[in-house]
């Protein structure tokens, strides 16, 4: 995508506005699609820009809008303004999962800003351990919470068999 005629860098150029000056957001005044993002001729404004600066995207990565991350009063969303910007110095190439914890509007962002379990323990090195669920997302589970419920269970397990062979 690198290689591209000078007529359609004209013609991409012609539908960014650049008014609010160099560290603004360029909002793409061409077509936006139903998600809120601008395309031009059937790809992604923002990762037409990226590619104009000589940043290749490789297979697999996106980019992100690294203005939207520092915006706080975003609700991000189809609405999310940040979605049509196209300055290429607020883009990245990043994985996926880095978008979508860089972002603070998602709940894996959420969670992993959390430095303590529901119960007040710290997630440190020590109390800590990711157990993989379905779909191979990691959850980040609080040790001790765990040997609690773990103690807890085995008590009941215990009581239970005490009823069972008292009943016999």
């Amino acid at each position: 995508m690198t290689d591209i005629h000078p007529l359609r860098l004209r013609a991409f150029i012609a539908q960014v506005d650049t008014t609010g000056g160099i560290d603004a957001c360029w909002p793409w005044q061409g077509f936006i699609d139903d998600d809120g993002y601008g395309l031009f001729h059937g790809v992604g404004a923002h990762r037409v820009a990226c590619e104009l600066m000589n940043r290749p995207i490789p297979t697999g990565l996106i980019v992100d809008h690294r203005c939207h991350n520092v915006d706080t009063t975003c609700p991000g969303g189809v609405t999310c303004r940040h979605r049509r910007c196209v300055n290429p110095a607020h883009l990245d190439v990043v994985t996926r999962g880095e978008n979508v914890l860089r972002s603070q509007h998602t709940m894996p962002h959420q969670n992993a800003a959390k430095t303590h379990c529901p119960n007040g323990h710290g997630y440190t090195a020590e109390n800590t351990y990711s157990r993989q669920r379905a779909g191979g997302v990691a959850r980040r589970e609080c040790r001790e919470c765990r040997r609690e419920r773990s103690r807890i269970e085995a008590r009941a397990s215990r009581a239970g068999a005490r009823r069972t062979q008292s009943a016999a």
